[in-house]
């Protein structure tokens, strides 16, 4: 019978560890996903600030399964003004925006302040 009782402790024992160490693989998970959704929100806050001047705020963001693509999706508008909407991707690998999606009264905002939303950037 003690034998029988050890034995079961034993396994006990391993399945309680093997499950702990499992959870801590997904924590490293979710802190990695989270740390490429920050840099991706930053870079497209950058990208507004530095090519038409404009304060955005990121509403939403979804991270992209990585057999379909290395992106974050976000949604968001213009500080103050919630009808100035758009979309963007944000590649988490080397931090560059593209699928730059806008309103109707972006767009206007965008070319009030001079600017040529449709414009290619140079070198691109």
């Amino acid at each position: 019978m003690i034998i029988k009782s050890n034995r079961a402790w034993l396994w006990l024992t391993l399945l309680v560890f093997i499950l702990v160490l499992g959870g801590c693989g997904k924590m490293k998970e979710a802190d990695s996903s989270t740390s490429q959704i920050e840099q991706a929100k930053a870079t497209a806050i950058q990208y507004f600030k530095d090519q038409y001047g404009l304060d955005v705020e990121i509403t939403e963001e979804k991270k992209l399964p990585t057999y379909v693509s290395s992106e974050i999706a976000m949604e968001g508008h213009v500080a103050g003004h919630k009808e100035q909407s758009f979309n963007i991707s944000v590649n988490y690998k080397d931090n560059t925006t593209k699928n730059f999606v806008m309103s109707p009264e972006l767009e206007q905002a965008i070319r009030d302040q001079g600017h040529d939303p449709f414009a290619k950037e140079e070198g691109k």
